[in-house]
């Protein structure tokens, strides 16, 4: 390929005009009154600019996904907070296009830096477990590999869906799926306002990412025993001790397992240490002092001298023994935070234990402990009065329905009768009270009312009558036998009428 020639000045308005093409996409023109002061400011700007704006690793159309995930996570995630989750997902992309895989490690002051390794052979247990996940979701990581290969020029917004689609169809989670392309969009949008990617579009700008679930957890009585049982099971002396301690402290198991004797006061129940790059002091528990007091010998260095892998393995085995295999271990810090919360800690106090700058999450936790609540709607009830229980319902609904229809309208067509019946000024007789069936609260049955009705003089048919039609209208079809005996009452009448 040819080298392109440098440009010349040209007559522009009365003067000489100089203008160039830098390698990041811009044209700046500058007029002079020379010739020769164009043509020096045309290989000055040549000469200096294209050297401090050249783009990062060559631009869109130079660089591939892979590439630039791996300069995104040494210029940005090693200052975030979820360093390893985001590296995780970001190895992922450089296994693509032959790239080592990174993690984070930090020095005895705390500070963290990226290095590169390679993948060791794993126990055959836990290789087994993590070919068996990677096959339920072969199409999703085929994907990933495919697109870390794709230069980011070519990445298209129909294609980040279809990952999405993917991702979504193999069972993951809303939340990984909002963390995948939420990574994705962070690293285009850096590299297209601060790695002079000019003209480049961003593909993620056309999907709609969702919110991460917030992960809370819940164990019953039962759960809590078996994973206990479990825990107790497990050889390592160092990991009861740390489950305890993460459920105790509330700390991440980055934070446990750099937590060392010579940082660690029980005396002062304190322990000192780094958290997402801050210097942190943790308060302990009673029962957690207690605990590490009975810690293995020696007490230098780490207090639980284990590898995360370490704890990974010890606690898969856990959590399939106690029958809880979606439990993780990050959970035990909700776990804990939880029940800090019902036991009266302010949102304030637990955002300072749980190493939080605001109380927001925090405020989350202690709504989450409703077992102070219910405590609290128990003590402050107010004395009720007693109120009425309706008897046992017997029958379906309709035929309960059309009973008590039946009974509201035979006592009112009787009621009025004696009403008519009574001369002015006269009590009805102590016997002919209008008939209430046991259902409406009275104490008298209807057998006792067809009693009593035979007793009562004749009345006019019509009312009685009407009455009878109505209730046989709403009561449902049966035989003479199984009619409802509040329209028994108003037959009887009808006889002793004829």
């Amino acid at each position: 390929m040819a080298k392109r020639a440098t440009p010349e000045p040209f007559r522009y308005r009365g003067r000489w005009r100089g203008q160039v093409t830098l390698k990041n996409g811009q044209r700046p023109a500058e007029s002079f009154d020379t010739q020769a002061e164009a043509a020096h400011w045309i290989r000055e700007q040549l000469q200096n600019k294209n050297a401090e704006h050249e783009p990062e690793l060559g631009g869109p159309k130079a660089a591939t996904v892979g590439q630039a995930a791996h300069r995104y996570a040494h210029l940005y995630t090693i200052a975030k907070g979820g360093v390893d989750s985001e590296l995780n997902r970001i190895n992922h992309y450089l296994s693509a296009v032959g790239l080592p895989w990174l993690r984070c490690v930090e020095d005895s002051e705390g500070k963290k830096s990226l290095e590169e390794y390679e993948l060791a052979k794993q126990p055959s247990g836990w290789q087994r477990h993590n070919d068996a996940r990677r096959a339920k979701r072969a199409k999703t990581y085929a994907l990933i590999e495919e697109l870390g290969r794709t230069r980011c020029s070519m990445v298209t917004t129909a294609k980040l869906r279809e990952l999405m689609t993917t991702m979504k169809s193999e069972g993951l989670s809303d939340s990984t799926i909002q963390k995948e392309i939420a990574l994705l969009k962070a690293m285009f949008n850096k590299a297209r306002t601060e790695w002079s990617w000019k003209g480049f579009e961003n593909p993620c700008e056309g999907l709609k990412l969702g919110k991460s679930n917030q992960r809370f957890v819940f164990l019953t009585k039962a759960q809590e025993a078996a994973l206990w049982k479990a825990i107790s099971e497990c050889d390592n002396p160092y990991f009861w001790p740390l489950v305890v301690s993460a459920l105790e402290s509330t700390q991440r198991v980055d934070r446990l397992l750099n937590m060392t004797w010579e940082a660690t006061d029980l005396e002062g129940r304190v322990m000192y240490g780094w958290s997402k790059g801050v210097n942190v002091l943790t308060h302990l528990s009673a029962h957690l002092v207690d605990v590490l007091s009975h810690m293995p010998q020696p007490r230098t260095g780490p207090v639980f001298p284990m590898s995360k892998n370490a704890v990974k393995l010890a606690w898969n085995g856990v959590r399939e023994k106690a029958g809880l295999p979606k439990l993780q271990f990050k959970d035990l810090r909700h776990l804990g935070a939880t029940e800090l919360a019902r036991r009266g800690w302010s949102a304030h106090a637990l955002a300072q234990q749980l190493g939080h700058t605001t109380t927001r999450m925090a405020s989350v936790y202690v709504n989450l402990a409703g077992h102070d609540i219910l405590d609290l709607m128990d003590r402050t009830a107010k004395p009720v009065p007693v109120i009425q229980i309706p008897p046992p319902a017997a029958g379906s609904a309709n035929e309960i329905q059309s009973k008590r229809r039946a009974d509201r309208l035979v006592a009112a067509a009787k009621k009025k009768w004696l009403e008519e019946a009574t001369p002015a000024g006269e009590q009805p007789e102590p016997g002919a009270e209008t008939p209430v069936t046991p259902e409406q609260g009275g104490l008298k049955s209807t057998e006792d009312s067809a009693s009593q009705s035979e007793a009562v003089p004749s009345a006019p048919l019509k009312v009685l009558s009407a009455a009878s039609d109505v209730a046989a209208e709403s009561a449902p079809a049966q035989t003479p036998d199984e009619s409802h005996r509040g329209n028994i009452i108003a037959v009887n009448f009808r006889r002793r009428a004829a």
